[in-house]
């Protein structure tokens, strides 16, 4: 069966897993060997979609459709509701209308005009991007913050045509980034987060401008206001704050809280709630003398040492005095019992939510990613009208759940994500003593491996018309140079695929290389983070996994190379291999400059081929080799090409302990790929992400074969001409 329900009491449940997680036992995903697929598929409790990484989704409710990103949402008093889609690939607001009697939802999405766009708009020209702020000034217009611009702008909702557009880029401010904002409609104020000079400006709304601004020491991420609009509540690094407001014109701090992680926060008449994105908690402020009262923990059964859940919007249920949460790590709503301190219950939602509301006894949920890209070119490409966008987030809608319901929805939650125990955990060859990962970037499976369709007897889920830079691949050469025709671009990576094995159905984390290279540090992205990476404003890096590596004493190296000689030099350099080395190539996908060399696009692509033949090569042929396991894989794929899904990529295993001809079905992502890591290098998990992963172990045999590898030259005609 595809999904166990479980129907004892959440306690009992709990402490199920407890007692699993402590015997060793083994936690993954549901999804098996199925591949992801943004449709649904039947299942024993109804339609299911599988992700990338084998989790399912099955939200409550109704979902609707937004743009990109969804990391903003706003609710008018009638009950309409906007959300500000952030997504880096498409910029812009969807508008939803609830039913009128048997009419269904309607939905309007109004696009900025983003640089790459040539889709006709109905948007302001100057309108480029949204942040996470979203405000409604009445029934018929919304205010949003623009990011970058400095800029929070008034749009129409019936046209989508701008009102009033105000810039933060005054007064001796400059650079201004617009990330959130709050509006107290009795006084026709807004209080907009500029993250990059730290403060809080007011503007009044009516005259048109800015009228005061509050200094923070540190750049905010979210702003609340207190019921009276007297005090705005904000949260930044390690601190909620408090702002005294009742004069406009001199607006103060009055004091902060400390809080490990704030990401969100709501601001109740007597009582302050931040949520804590890395810490799986909720710090409960004094609103009166802004003195921590508690921190409620956040967690799951026995894996609740596990850091994961990733707390982030929430929203207040007057009726049952619940706290309401987004469960981003967990594709959940967590429900917090504000009487008692605790968390009763989980409601399954959609990938990755962001921001909770609540409008009478209707609850909406913004997931961030929706239910998956699925494969390329999707189904809204091929409708006249729409505008090609290929990721969209959602909303879940449903009424809000009585309390006897939670049980049942929280045991659908722990079996969509996996945190149901396996009867015992995989076993994997314990002569492994150092392990090499390889990473490039960016490509779908089918792009390179499209034109394998079968390995060891094994079917092999490709698309060989989609293989440009397979063994027998092209190189546009557009109006200047040459095409070039049947070129084998990766003999390497097919070579790997012959001798040792591959999987069929790994798929990136990450959308972009940046967010593809944080995954792979071990990190899992806070919706604060992701809303910098949309913004292109992330860090590339997360300190995670190898902070995790040095407290568990493993060895590591991670090396940054520029071709295959500068990575051979500095493996060479050292007197003995690390336990762990990640090397990390240029990316293959890059415009070409003949200038350097690069003729083509594919140049890029049978660079990184050859460098990893050449890698392998060394590696195969030094003394390491004989307890060595090698991994090879991409940081994103950019939602290109591929008949499975848009961020389907390559994963290749070499090694004297991986299986000869081999392909796995096993649905996993990047967290499984650093699961099995930390397995072979014998350290537990990093997170609760990586614990419930689907693990490759199917990668494996017992019986060794110590042969090298030598490299293969790609065609010479796309190979660069140093």
């Amino acid at each position: 069966m595809l999904l166990q329900t479980f129907h004892s009491h959440v306690a009992i449940f709990a402490s199920f897993v407890a007692l699993s997680a402590a015997l060793g036992a083994d936690f993954r995903p549901p999804g098996g060997e199925r591949y992801a697929d943004a449709s649904t598929i039947p299942s024993a409790v109804g339609p299911v979609v599988v992700l990338p990484g084998g989790r399912l989704i099955k939200p409550l409710g109704t979902q609707i459709e937004t743009g990109p990103g969804p990391f903003g949402l706003a609710v008018s008093s009638r009950g309409k509701v906007a959300t500000a889609d952030t997504g880096a690939e498409r910029f812009g607001i969807t508008v939803i209308e609830p039913p009128l009697k048997k009419n269904p939802w309607m939905v309007d999405h109004i696009w900025a005009r983003t640089p790459h766009s040539t889709a006709p708009e109905i948007a302001p020209p100057d309108w480029r991007g949204v942040t996470a702020g979203i405000v409604f000034d009445g029934e018929k217009s919304v205010w949003i913050t623009e990011g970058e611009s400095g800029k929070i702008r008034q749009l129409q909702l019936s046209s989508g045509d701008h009102g009033k557009i105000l810039s933060l880029n005054d007064g001796g401010f400059s650079h201004s980034f617009t990330i959130d904002l709050a509006y107290d409609n009795a006084r026709h104020i807004l209080y907009v987060l500029d993250q990059t000079n730290s403060r809080v400006a007011l503007v009044d709304e009516k005259a048109g401008r800015v009228v005061s601004s509050v200094r923070l020491e540190k750049p905010a991420f979210a702003i609340a206001l207190s019921p009276d609009g007297l005090t705005a509540w904000v949260t930044q690094p390690g601190a909620v704050c408090a702002l005294d407001v009742h004069d406009s014109i001199k607006p103060e701090v009055a004091g902060c809280a400390a809080a490990p992680s704030p990401e969100a926060v709501v601001a109740m008449a007597d009582r302050v709630y931040a949520s804590n994105a890395r810490d799986d908690s909720i710090t409960v402020i004094s609103a009166a003398d802004r003195k921590v009262i508690e921190e409620i923990p956040l967690g799951v059964g026995g894996l609740a040492q596990y850091r994961g859940i990733i707390p982030a919007g929430m929203a207040w249920d007057s009726v049952n005095k619940w706290l309401l949460v987004a469960e981003t790590g967990i594709n959940a709503v967590g429900i917090v019992d504000t009487e008692n301190s605790e968390l009763i219950g989980h409601l399954p939602v959609g990938w990755m939510p962001t921001r909770v509301a609540i409008a009478g006894d209707r609850v909406y949920v913004t997931n961030a990613r929706g239910k998956g890209a699925g494969p390329y070119p999707r189904r809204a490409l091929l409708q006249i009208g729409e505008v090609p966008v290929l990721h969209r987030g959602s909303v879940t809608t449903f009424t809000m759940p009585a309390a006897s319901e939670l049980k049942q929805h929280t045991s659908m939650v722990y079996s969509l994500n996996g945190f149901v125990p396996a009867r015992e955990s995989p076993r994997l060859p314990e002569a492994v003593q150092h392990v090499v990962l390889i990473v490039k970037g960016g490509r779908t499976f089918d792009e390179v491996m499209g034109d394998v369709g079968a390995a060891g007897g094994r079917h092999v889920e490709s698309f060989a018309k989609l293989a440009q830079f397979g063994m027998r691949g092209y190189a546009d050469g557009g109006k200047s140079k040459f095409s070039v025709h049947d070129a084998p671009m990766t003999p390497n990576q097919h070579e790997l695929a012959k001798r040792w094995a591959f999987s069929d159905n790994f798929y990136a984390a990450g959308e972009t290389r940046k967010e593809g290279e944080y995954w792979l540090d071990g990190g899992v992205p806070d919706p604060a983070t992701q809303a910098a990476f949309n913004a292109s404003r992330g860090t590339a890096t997360s300190p995670a996994l190898w902070d995790h590596l040095e407290k568990n004493g493993v060895k590591h190296q991670k090396i940054d190379a520029a071709s295959a000689d500068g990575a051979i030099a500095q493996l060479a350099a050292s007197d003995t291999l690390a336990s762990f080395v990640r090397i990390t190539l240029p990316d293959d996908r890059q415009e070409p400059d003949p200038d350097r060399g690069y003729s083509y696009e594919a140049s890029y692509v049978a660079e990184n081929d050859f460098a990893v033949g050449r890698i392998l090569d060394w590696l195969s042929h030094s003394p390491a080799w004989r307890d060595m396991t090698v991994f090879v894989s991409d940081t994103d794929t950019q939602g290109e090409i591929d008949h499975v899904g848009a961020n389907r990529t390559l994963l290749f295993a070499a090694g004297p302990y991986v299986k000869r001809n081999y392909v796995s079905h096993t649905n996993a992502s990047v967290p499984g790929l650093l699961k099995t890591i930390c397995e072979l290098l014998r350290v537990p998990a990093a997170n609760l992400t990586d614990r419930t992963a689907a693990g490759l172990e199917d990668l494996f045999t017992g019986e060794a074969d110590f042969s090298p590898f030598t490299a293969l030259q790609p065609d010479a005609r796309v190979l660069p001409a140093k």
